[in-house]
This record gives structure tokens, C-alpha cells and sequence, in this order.
């Protein structure tokens, strides 16, 4: 009876190892980008990217633990085993895809130019191409290792560059002066320009679409030969898309769409 107990002992904690998965998974977010993921004045984290966590951490029997990393620290934080996934606005880009995977696209990846509404600054010619001659002398804000940061730095070369940490900051250097243009997600950049303080603000230029530098859309970051999880995240993913609770949880925070166009056929 005793050797028996044992195995059944045994091997109840060998089937409790082997579904790690199904009792904990940590997330990595920034927990300061508001309306993606920020913490309420009552200190609850919330936003976009969390219900979008959360809303996969119940479709796949994860118990989820969120912890807070700045932006520039989440891929190395991820492979180094802090936590299992990134869900952080994170782009999906060949240079981030050589250190990690990433799920299938859960949000639209562009970019914008924003700056005062008198600004005569024309960052991009009249056909969409970089015009680092027109930014002679100013400087041009983002949040540091973005897509923007590498997109910027590429094509605008000799343009001097103010990176932050986080928005919040960012956006009050531009609304001090500090800043002349700021680069940034226009998903991000719509609820500034509705707010008061962001009444004298416009979007400077077309948007910007680009496969090299944004990438097809955003993405759950993952460490690289995680087939298991991976999995996990894109069934639960593509049921909150078939099933309308994508939908839902988009039009908690905005009016229109933020799919990437390759799920809206």
C-alpha cells in the first residue's frame, strides 16, 4: 500500500510538471502605456494588451501572472526566462523574429509623424518618401528601441534624435517644445489628439506602412522552440476572432479597428 501511494504520488507530480503551462504563465509588459497596458489610479493593471492576456490565459487554461519591464528590456528579459510572453504593443519585425517568435498578428503595426497643427516641418516628400533635409536642426522624439527608433535612425540619418523610456514623457516634452516631431503608432497618437492637451497637435505627413521596419502587425512575443505554447496563444487568438470577443474588447478602447488587415477578408 505504501509503495503504491508513492507511485501515485510520483506520478501525480511528474503530470503537475509537465503542465506547467496550464497553472502559471508570467506576461511581460511595460505597465506605464496607457491605453495598451498602465496601471489605474487604484493601482489595477489594465489596457488593451492585458485583456488581450487575459482573454488568453482563459481560452487556454493559463493562470497568469503579469510583471512590469521596460520596453527596452522585454525581449532580453523574455529569453532570459523572467517571464513566458510579451504582450506590449510589440511589433512583429525580422530583426526582433532572430531572438524570438512571436504568435500571429493581433493588432495593425504603422507609424505617423505628430507635431503642432502650425508646424510647416514636411518630414516625408509628397510621394511618402524620408526627407531628413526638411529636419535640419530639429529634433524628432520616440520611445527608445521601437520600431520607430530603428525606422528613424535608417532613414533619417544626421537628424538628431530625443528617445524616452515611455510616452507620458515623451508627450510632454512635446507639448513643452522640447521636441519638434514626435514618431509614433497613430493608434496610440488617436487618443492624445482627443484630449485637451493634445488639442494643438495634428498628425504630420501619410501614414506609414512598412513590412522592413513595422513589420505585419503586432504579436505575442515568445522564446524561440516553444511550439507547445506558441500553439496555445494562436488557437486562443484565432477563436477571439471568429467569436467576436476581439471585437468586443477593440471597441473598449477605440471606435475603429485595430486588426491587422490580414484577418479582415
Amino acid at each position: 500500500m505504501r509503495h503504491t501511494a508513492l507511485a501515485l504520488l510520483s506520478g501525480a507530480a511528474l503530470l503537475l510538471a509537465g503542465s506547467a503551462f496550464a497553472r502559471e504563465v508570467k506576461v511581460g509588459t511595460e505597465c506605464t502605456n496607457p491605453p495598451f497596458n498602465y496601471r489605474t489610479a487604484g493601482g489595477a493593471l489594465t489596457g488593451f494588451d492585458v485583456d488581450i492576456a487575459r482573454e488568453i490565459g482563459k481560452r487556454a487554461g493559463f493562470e497568469l501572472q503579469f510583471v512590469c519591464q521596460a520596453f527596452d528590456g522585454l525581449i532580453p528579459a523574455l529569453t532570459a526566462r523572467k517571464f513566458d510572453l510579451v504582450l506590449a504593443s510589440l511589433s512583429i519585425t525580422e530583426a526582433r523574429q532572430k531572438n524570438i517568435d512571436f504568435s500571429i498578428p493581433y493588432r495593425g503595426s504603422t507609424g505617423r509623424f505628430v507635431g503642432p497643427k502650425t508646424s510647416k516641418l514636411e518630414p516625408l516628400t509628397a510621394d511618402g518618401q524620408p526627407n531628413p533635409k526638411a529636419l535640419d536642426g530639429k529634433v524628432v522624439g520616440m520611445i527608445r528601441a521601437s520600431t520607430y527608433d530603428r525606422y528613424f535612425t535608417e532613414l533619417f540619418p544626421g537628424v538628431q534624435i530625443a528617445r524616452y523610456e515611455n510616452y507620458e514623457t515623451l508627450l510632454l516634452d512635446l507639448g513643452s517644445g522640447r521636441v519638434d516631431l514626435i514618431m509614433a503608432g497613430p493608434i496610440k497618437m488617436a487618443d492624445f489628439l482627443t484630449e485637451e492637451r493634445g488639442k494643438d497637435f495634428a498628425f504630420i505627413g501619410p501614414e506609414l506602412e512598412s513590412i522592413k521596419y513595422f513589420g505585419p502587425g503586432v504579436g505575442v512575443g515568445l522564446r524561440k522552440n516553444e511550439p507547445e505554447l506558441a500553439d496555445k496563444v494562436n488557437d486562443a487568438l484565432k477563436g477571439m476572432f471568429a467569436d467576436g470577443t476581439f471585437k468586443a474588447i477593440n471597441q473598449k478602447y477605440w471606435k475603429f479597428t485595430v486588426l491587422p488587415s490580414v484577418w479582415m477578408d
